[in-house]
């Protein structure tokens, strides 16, 4: 975020938002987002919730209220700003309602700005939901997910009345997704949440599933690749710990498959589904799903949570993978998913449009 935005939005802010489900919806957000939590507190009629949202269930008690909270807020140095779109929340769970499968949704509150900033190594987008995360200002946003490691971030559309973003957080076994050649592109949703959900099941979740297929893909075959060429070079050469690639240490085949091993777990699971029972494969299959999946091991399953310890390859571990990874890779390559059908909404064919710089800060002294 830059610092001219960061200087533009009051150091305390309500922002007051319609809601079906909640009544009226205030947020307390800005660098001193405390005044402005304080003063809900203190305005009979308002609940505070755990996400940090406070809410008025009673609209018919709204004109008795109002008068009250306005000069709470003014005497806590908080600035009330009544937004142009209704809650996230509803939308988000309209949204996810409307996806194949069972979703969830749940609202965020990013109150201070830095917490803002610990979105952006966890987003794996190349549009423009990352920019926005990363140079505008953006107070909240919703949390969906499947419960089978696909979390997406929904977020008001900035220096748009109307509008949201939506794009992918990265998936679980990746921790490094900030500017990766395989992240989606973000997809602008209209007003329609129902609209928005056919745009998201049709376009961007089969874009989705494409680019994690890929990048799943590309991680085993080049982490293969390595383990096959330091497994060669160590029984070539007789060593017992690191031997040397390209005038680089390496380390040796247990530990490389040691770190491969959650993301070749997930791409057989990827893959397994696609092979038909009785093909001659699935022997290979099934001794490389309980190799990847050792008793107790649990994969994680969210981005948001730390990734589980993993145990020690054996020498048993590393001969199993070197006999059954190809016929893996084999399967994976054929299993992967199709590009979204023609006819794509400009929304997602679109070429990337960078936001517009925000206006420079005016000179000191003025």
């Amino acid at each position: 975020m830059t610092e001219h935005e960061r200087q533009s939005r009051p150091a305390a802010e309500i922002i007051l938002s319609a809601s079906a489900s909640q009544g009226l919806v205030a947020i307390p957000v800005g660098e001193k987002y405390q005044w402005a939590d304080t003063a809900l507190r203190l305005t009979a009629g308002f609940e505070r919730h755990e996400t940090g949202i406070h809410t008025l269930r009673d609209i018919t008690a709204l004109q008795a209220v109002m008068p009250e909270f306005l000069r709470t807020a003014r005497r806590h140095r908080a600035v009330v700003t009544a937004s142009t779109r209704p809650y996230i929340g509803d939308y988000a769970t309209v949204l996810a309602a409307g996806l194949p499968g069972t979703w969830t949704a749940k609202t965020e509150v990013y109150a201070h700005p830095v917490w803002q900033e610990d979105w952006i190594p966890l987003l794996w987008d190349s549009g423009e939901l990352v920019q926005a995360m990363e140079h505008r200002r953006v107070p909240f946003g919703a949390v969906l997910g499947n419960g089978a490691g696909t979390e997406l971030l929904l977020i008001e559309r900035p220096d748009h009345a109307e509008g949201h973003l939506l794009g992918a957080c990265a998936t679980s076994t990746f921790d490094d997704s900030y500017e990766n050649v395989f992240a989606p592109r973000s997809v602008v949703l209209g007003a329609s949440p129902e609209r928005a959900a056919s745009l998201v099941a049709g376009q961007f979740l089969p874009a989705y599933e494409r680019a994690v297929h890929a990048r799943l893909l590309e991680a085993v075959e080049a982490g293969h690749a390595e383990f096959e060429q330091v497994r060669a070079a160590r029984s070539d050469a007789h060593q017992a710990a690191l031997v040397r690639l390209d005038g680089q240490d390496v380390k040796d085949p247990a530990t490389l498959f040691r770190l491969l091993r959650p993301h070749a777990a997930q791409l057989l699971d990827r893959t397994r589904v696609s092979v038909a029972p009785g093909h001659p494969d699935t022997a290979a299959l099934g001794r490389l799903h309980a190799l990847l999946n050792p008793p107790g091991y649990a994969a994680r399953s969210s981005v948001l949570r730390v990734p589980p310890l993993l145990a020690p390859a054996s020498a048993d571990d590393v001969r199993r993978w070197h006999a059954d990874a190809p016929v893996l890779l084999h399967h994976a390559r054929l299993a992967m998913p199709p590009a979204p059908s023609a006819g794509a909404s400009p929304a997602l064919a679109a070429p990337l449009r960078a936001l517009p710089a925000p206006p420079a800060s005016p000179p000191r002294g003025r």
